[in-house]
């Protein structure tokens, strides 16, 4: 932890941007290729959150996967 806050200090970048940076790095020294992974977004309504659309997409979300599960049985 103390280079990475050091050589954060050293090039004027967030930490977070550093820690990211070398993780990175390290998973590439092993796979030697990256998969960038991108976490899927859902629309909830717009103005003010409505936690009720939030559960309904939250339920509909278990109900595929369980459902998928239940599948891969057969």
């Amino acid at each position: 932890m103390r280079s990475i806050y050091a050589k954060a200090g050293e090039e004027h970048r967030p930490i977070k941007d550093v820690v990211n940076e070398t993780l990175e790095a390290g998973l590439d020294r092993f796979s030697g290729k990256r998969d960038l992974w991108e976490c899927p977004t859902h629309e909830l309504g717009g103005g003010r959150f409505d936690y009720t659309k939030a559960w309904e997409l939250v339920d509909g979300m278990e109900a595929d996967a369980v459902a998928e599960k239940l599948e891969l049985r057969k």
